[in-house]
């Protein structure tokens, strides 16, 4: 729940670019108590698709965008797993990073601050 109120403060009402296609998964209580705090509305106005009940390593096509490449995500198993279940590349990033691109389409290029 905290992860995705927070999400949807750094999206700070922006909605996301059309060439992106945003995607929170969350299991039932957590869509429950988002639901209740006005998060799901909050997020869902920004243009994000939040799905229930399902984890990233299950998310097959239609649901992920046959036309996508590249998808950036801030879970470190996702970034290990994903290419290999997607085919697409991978960009890992902090929360604030995956808003960013979001609203933008554009990913950083360069080192992290941590790597600095």
């Amino acid at each position: 729940m905290t992860e995705c109120r927070t999400f949807a403060d750094l999206l700070d009402d922006k909605v996301c670019i059309a060439t992106t296609r945003t995607i929170v998964t969350v299991g039932r209580k957590t869509l429950a108590e988002m639901t209740a705090e006005g998060v799901t509305d909050q997020l869902k106005k920004s243009g994000v698709q939040v799905i229930p009940d399902i984890c990233w390593c299950s998310i097959t096509e239609p649901i992920f965008p046959k036309d996508a490449l590249v998808l950036m995500t801030n879970s470190g198993k996702y970034a290990h797993y994903g290419k290999g279940l997607t085919g697409r590349d991978v960009r890992f990033g902090s929360l604030e990073d995956c808003a960013k691109v979001a609203v933008t389409g554009n990913v950083f290029s360069g080192l992290p601050n941590w790597l600095l």
